[in-house]
């Protein structure tokens, strides 16, 4: 770790992984804020938002974030998200994101489907029941 570095630990439900940056910029909900080696301890809400981070070789690396919650203890950032995307590449990220989102409407989509055929039967079946009853 350089003088100048610090670290990140990016922590999704699907991975976990660390960086060792210069300089990260995000978004709250009271706009864009950016974070260097030393900044004070500090705990915010992060918006679904665009970003970046400077590597320790001085490389501007884009983050897209799905929101979450961002801390900083003790000299080490912490970024928990439902999602965190990352690319050199803005045009590369922009296609990742889009796949992504895609794969993850068709899984909600058929999640939905299954939902509604659990409440189909439900409400039959207790239909079945009242009726029965009587």
């Amino acid at each position: 770790m350089s003088n100048s570095s610090f670290k990140i630990k990016i922590i999704t439900p699907a991975k976990r992984f660390e960086r060792e940056i210069k300089y990260i910029r995000l978004k709250d909900t009271t706009g864009f804020f950016g974070i260097m080696k030393g900044h004070i301890n500090f705990l915010t809400a992060l918006e679904p938002s665009l970003g970046y981070y400077t590597d320790i070789n001085g490389r501007e690396v884009f983050l897209a974030v799905d929101g979450g919650i961002l801390n900083i203890r003790d000299g080490v950032i912490t970024l928990t998200s439902r999602e965190v995307f990352e690319s050199d590449n803005a045009e590369k990220l922009g296609e990742i994101i889009d796949n992504t989102i895609l794969k993850r409407d068709e899984s909600e989509m058929a999640f939905l489907k299954m939902l509604e055929g659990i409440e189909k039967s439900f409400i039959e079946k207790t239909m079945e029941f009242i009726r029965e009853s009587r």
